[in-house]
């Protein structure tokens, strides 16, 4: 039997793109997925960002909260993995800070129980933190830049994973097959980060869509991205 995946990633909370969660949860409906792994980052976190400004210092994350568990509960992911901007949640409830590790420790059980309440299993944002179904892993992802999947390809193999905002794919030289694929964003595109970044204009919109088969593990993915202002949708697998 072969089980079907979504895979998306990267909403980060009040910066989410309206457009890329409609089409996803639209084609959640479509596609009726087995399994529904959310890759991180979802929520922004920029208050609490290292070299944050003053003006996103002064920022409230309630917003941004409230965006990123809203998208759980309506999409309700099977599987998750944190990403680095929710990381700065669990750095801050570990950093005796006062008052401020104890509000960011609350917020920390407030997400473990959103997770708990949809019965979503997830993973802490690690190294190690993958997602494997047959010869196909998932990760947040921990490398940047043009050669970020060709990095994830050598360690990790076959691997799909968000981090990078960008779709891209890297078949590695091997006997056994290592592809990687970084599946786009659920964000907004226009960040005040990478404003000034000529790399950010390859970013995109995106999930991806696959199957695995649960004898063999060999699995098939395709890419599901907005291309101007449409959505297509893969209907119609058959495997031959």
């Amino acid at each position: 039997m072969n089980k079907r995946f979504l895979f998306a990633s990267d909403l980060h909370g009040d910066l989410s793109s309206k457009s890329a969660v409609k089409a996803l949860l639209h084609a959640t409906k479509e596609l009726k997925p087995h399994l529904k792994i959310f890759g991180g980052d979802l929520i922004d976190a920029r208050p609490l960002r290292r070299n944050a400004c003053k003006e996103e210092r002064a920022e409230g994350m309630r917003d941004d909260w409230i965006a990123g568990i809203r998208f759980l509960e309506e999409w309700k992911p099977t599987h998750a993995l944190l990403g680095n901007h929710d990381k700065r949640i669990y750095d801050l409830a570990e950093a005796e800070t006062g008052i401020e590790s104890e509000y960011a420790y609350q917020g920390a059980q407030e997400l473990e129980k959103a997770f708990a309440s949809i019965d979503c299993l997830w993973k802490p944002y690690h190294k190690k933190s993958i997602w494997k179904f047959g010869d196909l892993s998932f990760a947040h992802g921990f490398y940047a830049g043009v050669n970020a999947c060709r990095q994830m390809a050598n360690v990790y193999g076959s691997i799909i994973f968000g981090h990078i905002h960008a779709i891209d794919q890297y078949s590695a030289p091997s006997i056994t097959r290592k592809v990687a694929m970084s599946s786009g964003c659920l964000c907004e595109l226009d960040m005040k980060w990478s404003a000034h970044m000529p790399s950010s204009l390859r970013h995109s919109h995106g999930f991806i869509f696959g199957i695995i088969n649960e004898k063999t593990g060999q699995w098939s993915a395709w890419q599901i991205e907005e291309v101007g202002g449409s959505w297509h949708i893969p209907k119609g697998i058959k495997t031959i």
